[in-house]
């Protein structure tokens, strides 16, 4: 049986700000979100440009130390061994986030076409199947708006694979009463939403064990509501935007 769903309202309820001064701080905000996304796809580039090329390099040395024939025995040979696995390890890891962090081309890509991308990605990473619907009649939307969707449903899907030990993902993105609703279930293992979303405010970072902080804060930034619903039989994280 399903718990009770948490519901995250994220509006501006100061009856003192005006209309002008909240468009004004969400327009600062979305201008944070998109700059946000350009540091995060700087610090892409530079593991890639550096670490990883590093690490590739090193491997390729202690590949080559492994074929020396005085090399091929004994301890020289076990150490070279664990060497080249840790590397590869590391490369490894190090591509998958790379892969996750990719940009997609926000601004050129409609957002169908940007959530399809980010499916085909983490089934490719996980091995997990995702069954998808998205609707043919979607908005264009703000490049703001594309990040903040981008990020959220990265985010549950990673929650449900990492955390929740989900084999069934679904994935839906429709159009509802004038607002763009993203739902994702899985049926991994529920949680206690109030409580995770407390440690996180106590430990004081975006991004905790679980991202619902950061899944919260894009919501707020764009004006939507966000409802998480988890229980025994599974998770239902839903979004709302309003289209304007």
């Amino acid at each position: 049986m399903r718990g009770r769903a948490t519901r995250l309202h994220s509006r501006t309820t100061s009856k003192r700000a005006s209309a002008g001064t909240e468009k004004s701080d969400r327009t600062a905000a979305h201008g944070l979100l998109q700059a946000a996304e350009r540091d995060l796809q700087q610090v892409v580039l530079d593991i890639h440009d550096g670490p990883v090329q590093d690490i590739f390099s090193a491997l390729s040395q202690v590949h080559l130390l492994r074929i020396r024939p005085e090399l091929q025995a004994g301890e020289a040979s076990i150490g070279l061994r664990r060497v080249a696995a840790a590397l590869e390890r590391a490369l490894g890891e190090i591509r998958s986030f790379i892969g996750a962090f990719r940009p997609p081309e926000f601004e050129r890509r409609p957002v169908g076409a940007i959530i399809e991308g980010l499916i085909v990605q983490h089934e490719s990473i996980t091995g997990n199947t995702v069954d998808l619907e998205v609707a043919e009649d979607l908005p264009e939307v703000s490049v703001s708006l594309k990040i903040a969707i981008y990020r959220i449903l990265q985010e549950a899907l990673a929650n449900a694979t990492r955390h929740a030990q989900a084999s069934e993902h679904s994935v839906r993105m429709v159009v509802e009463d004038n607002e763009l609703v993203l739902e994702v279930r899985d049926d991994g293992r529920g949680f206690d939403v109030a409580g995770i979303l407390e440690s996180e405010n106590d430990v004081g970072v975006t991004g905790g064990h679980f991202g619902l902080r950061g899944m919260r804060d894009r919501v707020a930034i764009m004006n939507g509501t966000l409802e998480i619903d988890s229980g025994a039989d599974g998770t239902c994280v839903e979004v709302r935007f309003p289209i304007q």
